[in-house]
């Protein structure tokens, strides 16, 4: 009997040797979240595209598939995310950088025959995707086309709850991206607006796992982006609560103008869905 056991245990012990570079590749799979630390001097690039609800699945499809390879390898890079609305007339994309300088670094790169990297071959089908000038393969698809807007904001707040990492999950999260912004003959302090919208997040149920306001670097723009989980959680989406800008936003402001109906601002707010994200490729040492 006790031969028998041996025998059972020494099956056993070999199969779970078997399985364990199986585990493993499982493991390498597992898609990484988009990480936000307001503390680094990082920056994020926001694009926005408008797209038809009946099409809008197959342009994320062919746009995904040629920014995929895209930045992994790039310096400075931190993180890539796609996003498509809920109601499927909005596209997000959303990439974070080092700091200023390795996003500019990277743009001068894609009009530069210089001796860095080469995106060439990597930005042409990219391009191509967005609708642009690329010469990727001739095929018919559905194409996201040109953004409505580009804004390069500073990583300004981060709001997570105690013990949880701030950071919108890889796939399948559901997240409100809005962007705000005021014209030119009515500027006020949307940063002092956001951060009292802010201030007190226990007031949502449920309440969003990360909070993160971003802030333009040129123009008066704020993004705020709220992760409320997953899609799944919720069998209504309706009923998924929304971040949005005091009331009552003259109080939460410094610089208020004399005339209460100059302090108005422009909200774009959607319910997105995250497509996709892309990490960093991460560093291997190489062998003695």
């Amino acid at each position: 009997m006790v031969k028998g056991l041996g025998k059972i245990l020494g099956i056993g012990l070999l199969s779970l040797l078997l399985l364990l570079p199986g585990l493993s590749a499982w493991a390498d799979k597992v898609v990484e979240p988009l990480v936000f630390d307001a503390g680094g001097g990082a920056i994020a690039v926001l694009s926005f595209y408008e797209t038809e609800p009946a099409t809008q699945a197959d342009a994320v499809k062919s746009f995904y598939k040629s920014t995929k390879s895209f930045y992994k390898t790039i310096p400075g890079f931190l993180g890539w995310a796609l996003f498509s609305s809920t109601d499927g007339t909005r596209v997000a994309e959303l990439s974070q950088w080092r700091d200023q300088d390795s996003y500019d670094a990277f743009q001068i790169s894609l009009a530069s025959d210089g001796d860095g990297e080469d995106y060439t071959k990597y930005y042409e089908a990219y391009a191509s995707a967005k609708g642009g000038k690329g010469k990727g393969k001739a095929k018919e698809s559905v194409e996201l086309g040109d953004p409505v807007l580009t804004v390069s904001f500073a990583v300004d707040q981060v709001v997570s709850p105690p013990g949880m990492v701030s950071a919108i999950p890889g796939n399948m999260a559901l997240v409100q991206i809005s962007d705000i912004t005021t014209d030119a003959d009515h500027p006020i302090n949307l940063v002092a607006a956001a951060h009292a919208a802010l201030a007190d997040l226990s007031q949502f149920y449920p309440a969003p796992r990360t909070a993160i306001l971003l802030t333009g670097l040129e123009v008066n723009h704020i993004a705020l982006l709220a992760n409320w989980g997953s899609v799944a959680e919720f069998s209504d989406l309706d009923q998924v609560p929304r971040i949005t800008l005091p009331d009552d936003i003259a109080l939460a402001i410094d610089d208020v103008p004399d005339d209460p109906e100059d302090v108005s601002f422009t909200a774009d707010t959607h319910l997105y869905q995250t497509v996709k994200v892309i990490t960093p490729k991460a560093e291997t040492s190489s062998k003695e």
